[in-house]
């Protein structure tokens, strides 16, 4: 039996100041972030211990901090700066999926979102 499996971390909310355009970098926006990661989780499963998994409030932690130390202005640049933070963290992961979205994007058009997916492997 095979206990691999992915640990969701979705619709992290964060305030930062990403983006090309100097009024992003002067107000600052909403962006929210889902992570999949990807992490073999037979160990956590047979023991029952935090020890043996990935801790995803010390995640949700590392993702914020690093997210929020610097400006980026593509959101690939910040998602990429997210899953290498990762892998640096928690060696167990072997690959990182980066949803990033800003909600309210300064372009004159009706939309939900705008935003990247990007998937990353441990090693690539």
């Amino acid at each position: 039996m095979s206990e691999t499996g992915q640990i969701l971390i979705e619709q992290l909310d964060i305030y930062a100041y990403h983006g090309f355009f100097s009024e992003e970098e002067r107000l600052g926006q909403r962006f929210v972030i889902d992570l999949v990661l990807d992490v073999d989780l037979r160990a956590a499963a047979a023991s029952d211990r935090l020890a043996d998994t990935v801790d995803y409030g010390r995640a949700v932690a590392i993702v914020s901090e690093v997210f929020t130390a610097r400006r980026y202005q593509l959101l690939e640049s910040a998602a990429r700066a997210v899953a290498l933070a990762l892998f640096e963290a928690f060696p167990p992961i072997t690959a990182v999926a980066v949803t990033l979205r800003k909600p309210a994007p300064p372009i004159p058009a009706t939309l939900g979102s705008v935003g990247v997916k990007l998937s990353f492997r441990r090693g690539d």
